[in-house]
């Protein structure tokens, strides 16, 4: 006899849809598995049956059958032990032990104890997250039909997924074979008479609420004094998802800029609390700061069996590369790639795994190797070849997956500009450097949008000709495009909050028109890192 059920292994961070096929023919007992799997599924043959002989049904070594189990699609590597349940399932069906009306729709996820329990798993919101890939994010579908998955669920993570509301998809918790058996088995039995319904706990609050406007908050930008155009340059970043690149001696506020940029990060979407779990297991978004002497299989990730890397790590959060050039040359360049296409491909002989890595990229280094270059003392001791070999660790090409390059030059902090920094905090009402809570409205507002820009004549006729004048490839130029719009939405956006009328004049207007001078900012912030001195 033949029977088919649904079951699912780990493929890097997300999970791979895998068909069991069973097949049951007379003679000497036998329990084949072919497909490619791995020792773990070779072993689950004895796991399989010590939990159907320990769930109360005839151990299948008591028959004469040839059992024979194949993983579709045969040609795909499968490693791990979460099919020992729809193998068990696929068996029992076929036997006739339990109804097979429920297999269709069903995925059946989980290791099996010796004794028939179901192990806890906390691979849900990978498992969710493929379900929803493959169907194009579309949640709001009614037209698919409902999948039922059937595991010993982790209770934290079905009250955070049930959170994010996502259709079709229905989360049934087991603890043990027999419990699930006697589910599949009857129509009349109520779901709730068999499973304790998960309680809620202090995770399923953990999904933040809008962040409320003018709300009075002290962020770590907030405490950087001057620095103005970086600033401004770092709202645009996080409004766009750009990538920022920061040159300047030590000292400057390189990296408190990078860090304080955490707190600015939009509150995440559905598919992006997903993307989360997923990866981080965790619904903060990441702030990842390698060292850089970090290996090249710790940042872009590799190993056997394939592991994710740093910039993996910071998916749907900030990637920070502090002392860029001195990073190793291979990991900068391998880094071009995954940082245009958001995604990072490691193939073995045997195996290609394809890991996300949408992460906004922030890189800070200094003006040469001893780090004084630039300072008011300028007493740098670097030989001029010391200072070529420095600059040439990082190419014009990678400089170029940045939209934002910029200069930071170093400033004094003479004793009025220590005073406002010592003052920052005390007083929220008078501080002229409290504009953290404002990016971050302005922040939510452009990802919360979808806006269309108009562009006129005369300003693309600047764009292209002042592109021309600066040698801009094509990308550098459709950097500069994305920019301006980014600026004219945030301008826009800005005036509106000033507006009594915000609601009316912002959510209804789906139009926003770029002018020279967004034009000519977004140029300001392409410059020219290898000219140093």
């Amino acid at each position: 006899m033949y029977i088919s059920c649904k079951g699912i292994t780990k493929e890097g961070v997300f999970c791979q849809n895998i068909d069991v096929e069973l097949d049951i023919s007379r003679g000497l007992f036998s329990f084949l598995i072919v497909g490619l799997a791995d020792k773990c599924i070779g072993e689950s043959r004895e796991r399989i049956i010590s939990a159907i002989k320990n769930s109360g049904f005839d151990s299948p070594k008591t028959k004469n059958y040839k059992i024979t189990v194949s993983l579709v699609p045969a040609g795909i590597k499968k490693e791990g032990v979460l099919l020992d349940l729809p193998i068990s399932i696929a068996y029992l069906s076929a036997v006739g032990n339990i109804k097979t009306k429920f297999l269709e729709d069903s995925i059946f996820i989980g290791e099996l104890g010796l004794d028939g329990s179901i192990k806890p798993n906390d691979s849900l919101a990978s498992i969710v997250n493929s379900l929803t890939k493959n169907s194009d994010n579309d949640y709001d579908s009614t037209n698919k039909k409902t999948i039922c998955l059937y595991s010993n669920f982790k209770d934290d993570q079905i009250n955070l997924i049930n959170q994010l509301k996502i259709p079709n998809i229905k989360i049934f918790k087991f603890e043990n074979l027999k419990e699930l058996l006697c589910f599949l088995d009857t129509d009349t039995i109520d779901y709730k008479d068999i499973v304790k319904t998960p309680k809620e706990s202090i995770t399923s609050k953990l999904i933040p609420k809008e962040v409320s406007k003018n709300a009075e908050k002290l962020f770590e930008i907030d405490k950087i004094i001057g620095q103005e155009k970086a600033k401004r340059a770092l709202l645009i970043s996080i409004c766009g998802n750009y990538n920022l690149i920061m040159s300047g001696p030590p000292g400057v506020g390189k990296t408190m800029l990078a860090k304080s940029a955490h707190q600015l990060l939009p509150t995440p979407k559905n598919s992006e609390y997903l993307d989360l779990l997923s990866v981080h297991n965790r619904l903060e978004r990441p702030f990842r700061s390698p060292h850089h002497t970090s290996s090249y299989s710790s940042i872009i990730g590799g190993g056997n069996p394939i592991a994710a890397g740093e910039i993996t790590k910071a998916h749907r959060g900030i990637l920070f590369l502090d002392e860029l050039p001195e990073f190793n040359r291979t990991i900068i360049e391998s880094l071009r790639q995954p940082l245009e296409q958001k995604f990072v491909q490691i193939s073995r002989a045997n195996d290609t795994v394809e890991l996300p890595c949408n992460t906004l990229c922030i890189c800070a280094m200094n003006l040469c190797p001893c780090g004084n270059k630039g300072t008011s003392l300028n007493n740098c001791v670097c030989s001029g070849t010391k200072i070529s070999m420095y600059k040439q660790k990082v190419s014009k090409p990678f400089i170029e997956r940045f939209h934002i390059s910029i200069n930071l030059p170093h400033e004094n902090n003479n004793r009025s500009n220590l005073s406002s920094m010592l003052s920052v905090g005390k007083n929220l009402s008078t501080s002229n450097y409290i504009i953290g809570n404002e990016m971050k409205n302005i922040i939510e507002e452009v990802h919360n949008r979808k806006s269309e820009f108009e562009w006129g004549e005369e300003e693309l006729d600047i764009l292209y000709k002042r592109s021309e004048e600066k040698n801009f490839s094509m990308r550098s130029i459709k950097q500069i495009k994305e920019i301006s719009e980014t600026i004219s939405l945030i301008e826009f956006i800005k005036k509106a909050f000033d507006n009594t009328d915000y609601t009316t004049e912002v959510k209804d207007k789906n139009k926003v028109t770029v002018n020279k001078t967004h034009l000519i900012e977004a140029f300001s912030y392409k410059e020219d890192l290898f000219i140093w001195d």
